[in-house]
Parts: structure tokens; C-alpha cells; sequence
């Protein structure tokens, strides 16, 4: 990024008078912007120190132009204010605060948004727009998304059980000692909690205003499995046979040479095509790649992906038949 690429928009003080005059949240380092909306230009701004962290490829709200109209923005890059930043020090008593932080995790990681960028460049297009192209409506709009309640001790319960009182607050904290609940990133689900411990959430409630367990609000993914469960199995080890293995010794060899090329693989409806795909999958995650696998057609996914999931612990699927929900959970697992 150059400065001459990074547009103006910071327009005219408000009325309140210089940024130097009115109560400002401390503001300790500073973003670079793409905004949705297509501008030419990407857009500097501070952000807030309450809203730090904040990554490449999340999106902002910010305030745009002389009306401060609300826009969202895909953050290109982010880093400490200080004199040697990306933005000229003579600029930043002008630069507009972000409003609010829309994603948790980045949407666009860094090899996409390196891809971004290319395709911006290429095809004239403002970065903002392209994307918001690559990310699915069902990604931007959260569907299937919903708000769980977890729970967590915050302190150990000492031996003789000080400040728990009657059966049902002991089986709380007893379940949430089984579970392992004792910080808020191995929390347990209210429903569990509930389930296990038989009781309501009354004891729970008494348990948190004395402030032994802590009840907090999670995001969590709700939606059907792309493939469902009752399709998964297990076959037996494959012995690859002598055409078998020197194809996929051929492949090996290609892979390790780091040059792109092409295999055609010939071979009659179960010939073991598909076990030589997999063995070459296998090899190029293990060398710390990733894979695509295409289909020719939708009705192929359901055996396909039951044959892939027997090999492989996380298999991502993306067809036109998906719901939001699946679309958004899919995206979010590749």
C-alpha cells in the first residue's frame, strides 16, 4: 500500500470544534479500509482502543464523508500509531473513529485477500466491492447463527463447599468440576448444565451474584450437516494395485517438485480412480497444503463426501443445495 492510493474523507471538523476540543475515546492505533460500498479509494481511520484487536478481513462500521453516512468496510490492515505508520502524523488529527467492529474473526484470510487485491488490479474494480463478491450473503448476514448461554466457575469451591447452599447449587458446581468448566474458553452450555445437574436455572443465578460461577452469552452455528450423519461409515484399508501405484507415485513426484501440472487419470467406472485421489490428498496435506475436490454433479456429493469423511477429519462441502445456515457453517469450516 502508498499513500497516494488511500483516499480523503475526512471533510470538515464537526461543529464541536477540533478533535484537539472534544472528549475523544482513547484511540492508540490506526485502520486502513475498504469500503463495501465501491469507493476507488481505501480509507484510513483510528480505532478505538475498547474495539482493539482487530485483523485484516474483519468488517467495520465507520462514518463516511462530510454527512457521516454509515458505511461497512472490509479492514485491510491494521497496526500501532506510531510516527512511522502508514498514515503521514500530519493527517491524523483529521482521521474519523470506527463505530463498531461487525465480525468476531476475520472473514477474508490472507491468501484471499492477497487474491483480492489481484483481481482489483486487474479488473478495475475498487477492492470494497470484489469483497464483498467473495463473501457469501449467508456469511454476511449470519444465518444460523444464534446466541447460546454457557457457564464457568471463576474460582475454585473450597472442600467443605463455603457460599453453596442446598443440593441443587452442590450438583451445579459438581457438574461444572466434571466438565472441566473453569474458564470461559472450556464453558459449558446452560442446557447441559441444566440437564445435568437436574435443577432450574435459580441455583445457577444464586451461584453467579455470589460470584462462584459466571454465566456468559456465546455465538454458536446451528444448522443441519451438509451430509447427514447416518451416511458416514467406515470401509476397510485399500491395497493399492500396481497401476494404482504408479500413478500415484507419478503424482507424488510432481508434488514434490513444487511445478504446476496436470494428470489425467483414465480409468472405467471402480477402477480405484478415487482411492489414487485420496492417497494424493493425503500427501499434500501432509505437506502442509490444502485440496479441491470437484464434482461433475450434484448427485455425486452424498457418496463422495461419506467416502472422503472416512479419511479425513475435516471435509468442507459447497454445492447450490446448501441452506444459508449450511452455506454459512461450510464457509466458516474451510
Amino acid at each position: 500500500m502508498t499513500g497516494d492510493q488511500t483516499g480523503s474523507l475526512f471533510g470538515d471538523t464537526p461543529s464541536g470544534g477540533s478533535r484537539a476540543d472534544r472528549t475523544e475515546p482513547a484511540c492508540s492505533h490506526i485502520v486502513r479500509v475498504a469500503l463495501e460500498s465501491g469507493a476507488d479509494s481505501e480509507f484510513d481511520y483510528f480505532l478505538s482502543d475498547d474495539l482493539w484487536p482487530v485483523r485484516a478481513g474483519q468488517r467495520l462500521k465507520v462514518p463516511f464523508g462530510r454527512s457521516n453516512k454509515t458505511e461497512t468496510a472490509f479492514c485491510t490492515c491494521a497496526e500501532v500509531a506510531r510516527e512511522d505508520s502508514f498514515i503521514a502524523v500530519e493527517r491524523r488529527s483529521r482521521l474519523k473513529c470506527v463505530l463498531e467492529v461487525v465480525d468476531d474473526q476475520p472473514l477474508i484470510n490472507e491468501r484471499l485477500m492477497e487474491l483480492a487485491r489481484w483481481m482489483s488490479e486487474y479488473y478495475v474494480c475498487p477492492l470494497g466491492q470484489v469483497l464483498a463478491a467473495i463473501v457469501p450473503a449467508a456469511v454476511k448476514h449470519d444465518a444460523g447463527v444464534r446466541t447460546e448461554r454457557y457457564v464457568y466457575l471463576v474460582a475454585p469451591v473450597a472442600d467443605d463447599g463455603q457460599g453453596v447452599r442446598g443440593d441443587k447449587q452442590r450438583a451445579v458446581i459438581q457438574c461444572l468440576q466434571r466438565a472441566g468448566a473453569i474458564d470461559k474458553d472450556r464453558s459449558v452450555s446452560l442446557r447441559a448444565v441444566l440437564a445435568g445437574a437436574g435443577c432450574t436455572e435459580a441455583p445457577i443465578k444464586s451461584l453467579a451474584q455470589k460470584a462462584l460461577v459466571r454465566i456468559i452469552d456465546k455465538t454458536v452455528l446451528s444448522a443441519l450437516p451438509a451430509v447427514p450423519p447416518s451416511l458416514a461409515g467406515r470401509t476397510r484399508p485399500v491395497v493399492l494395485n500396481e497401476d494404482q501405484a504408479a500413478a500415484l507415485a507419478h503424482i507424488g513426484g510432481q508434488l514434490e517438485s513444487g511445478r504446476f501440472a496436470v494428470t489425467l487419470l483414465h480409468g472405467v467406472t471402480d477402477s480405484g480412480k478415487t482411492e489414487v485421489y485420496i492417497r494424493a490428498i493425503e500427501k499434500t496435506l501432509a505437506m502442509g497444503k490444502g485440496a479441491i475436490v470437484l464434482l461433475p454433479e450434484i448427485a455425486l456429493t452424498a457418496q463422495t463426501v461419506q467416502r472422503f469423511s472416512e479419511r479425513f477429519e475435516t471435509v468442507a462441502v459447497m454445492h447450490s443445495g446448501l441452506t444459508p445456515a449450511q452455506r454459512n457453517v461450510q464457509w466458516r469450516t474451510i
